[in-house]
């Protein structure tokens, strides 16, 4: 079968869906099919709108996208392509993610930019938009860096990844999906952001009371061993290091969320700020808004 692509969308906006169709076919570069499905009624969790449109998927790679992008390089398919060509170990490749999830409640990103992975674009146009770009010194002049967790604007998948591992429906919602489809993909092959494809998200997502109390359960109940990194730490410091990172990272961002007072205690209590003493000035602004 020709290694073409089959695009699948979770669509609740007609309009965004209608401008993405656009870009997706001026700028993608190689035959594809586009699977919308409209969720905009039912409001199904986006796993299972996900799964649905890969079921459906003719093609053996799929890509993941959320309808309010536009993709701002040209033949871009052809270039995600060439990455699986060259590493037919690749299983699931994304513009944003990290070389550590930590053992803390977080998302993706676990507050290390020594592990920070990420070119994408963020702004209500071209215009305003603004660049987000870190890319590990040690990587050199790859485009293609291994990591462990991937940011869900943007996943690009061989069908059999998908079909081995599945976004869990269970989680629900439409947050997580994309951390915990990631990390279990990254168990059984390589996963990697690429910086060879330009991509303008029209939104920087939401950390609000939905998100922190699904980031508590998941953190509860996380279908791998965690912390999971690209490389094994060199000694014990340098985990504790890498932990206390993400503890402190979304402790600030979390703070600018309208959390209940009784959430708040909750998070504090999954990290186990009383191990992390240097963190505790953070804490308390955390608490205090």
């Amino acid at each position: 079968m020709p290694e073409l692509i089959s695009v699948i969308i979770c669509s609740a906006q007609p309009a965004r869906l209608q401008t993405a169709t656009r870009n997706i076919e001026a700028t993608i570069g190689v035959e594809y099919e586009l699977i919308a499905v409209d969720n905009s009624v039912e409001g199904r969790g986006i796993c299972a709108v996900y799964n649905e449109g890969a079921s459906r998927a003719r093609y053996p790679f799929l890509c993941f996208v959320h309808e309010d992008v536009e993709f701002l390089s040209q033949d871009w398919g052809v270039r995600a392509l060439a990455h699986f060509s060259h590493d037919e170990g690749l299983a699931l490749i994304g513009l944003a993610g990290s070389r550590y999830k930590a053992l803390t409640p977080s998302g993706w990103h676990s507050g290390d930019d020594d592990d920070l992975c990420i070119n994408v674009l963020h702004g209500a146009s071209r215009a305003s938009a603004k660049a987000a770009f870190f890319k590990p010194t040690d990587s050199g002049s790859a485009t293609c860096v291994p990591v462990v967790a991937l940011d869900g604007v943007w996943l690009f998948a061989r069908r059999t990844a998908w079909a081995e591992t599945r976004f869990d429906e269970r989680l629900g919602g439409f947050h997580f999906y994309d951390v915990d489809f990631s990390l279990r993909v990254a168990q059984r092959g390589k996963i990697a952001v690429v910086f060879d494809i330009e991509l303008l998200h029209f939104s920087l997502g939401s950390f609000a009371e939905a998100w922190a109390r699904q980031a508590l359960a998941y953190a509860a109940a996380a279908p791998v061993a965690l912390p999971f990194s690209c490389a094994t730490p060199s000694n014990p410091g340098l985990m504790c290091r890498k932990e206390a990172a993400a503890v402190r990272y979304w402790l600030r961002l979390l703070r600018r969320a309208q959390l209940p007072w009784a959430l708040r205690i909750r998070w504090l209590r999954a990290v186990g700020i009383l191990r992390y003493p240097a963190q505790w000035r953070v804490a308390l602004k955390f608490l205090l808004r």
